[in-house]
């Protein structure tokens, strides 16, 4: 999991230096949300998922009621 470091205070006059390294951070972290990766987490709780693959895109998870609520990909 990479971690995006907080923009740094701005000087009080332009600095070009300070600028380009603002722009560098910002588009860091415009192509994490662009492409975010696996997500590691303990727990999940994931509510109001579709009971039908009908109509999902591939990739898409739902749960099957008619087999025990299992878990499904659309593959």
């Amino acid at each position: 999991m990479s971690i995006i470091a907080p923009l740094p205070f701005a000087p009080d006059t332009y600095d070009q230096r300070y600028f380009n390294e603002t722009l560098r951070t910002l588009n860091f972290y415009f192509r994490q949300l662009q492409n975010p990766g696996d997500v590691v987490a303990s727990t999940l709780r994931v509510t109001a998922l579709p009971t039908a693959a009908a109509g999902l895109p591939s990739g898409s998870i739902w749960v099957d009621t008619a087999a025990a609520y299992v878990l499904k990909m659309v593959p």
